[in-house]
């Protein structure tokens, strides 16, 4: 991971890293974001894809799928979030005091 951050990717916390891998239908990749396990295996957290045809470099199309992922999964931490603290509003809400 460091040869990504040096070249511009957002820096993971611990516990989390990047896959990237080819696409089987096209000449896309695959950049994940993905959280270990605690005793095996890995969740994705955020992903996307990048053709390197579009980009300047396939390195560019990688740091830039990096950066999307990473997006990607804020916004996935901060729409849980929502809907957690949502989940706790649902329900009836008695106007005489009541929940």
């Amino acid at each position: 991971m460091a040869d990504l951050v040096a070249a511009g990717a957002p820096k993971l916390p611990e516990g989390y890293f990047y896959r990237i891998r080819p696409t089987h239908i096209t000449e896309g990749l695959f950049v994940d974001v993905r959280r270990q396990r605690r005793f095996f295996g890995s969740d994705q957290v955020g992903g996307c894809v990048v053709y390197p045809s579009e980009y300047e470099s396939g390195a560019e199309a990688i740091v830039d799928g990096c950066r999307r992922a990473h997006d990607r999964w804020q916004e996935n931490e901060r729409a849980q979030a929502a809907r957690a603290e949502a989940g706790r509003l649902v329900g009836d809400h008695d106007p005489k005091g009541g929940r």
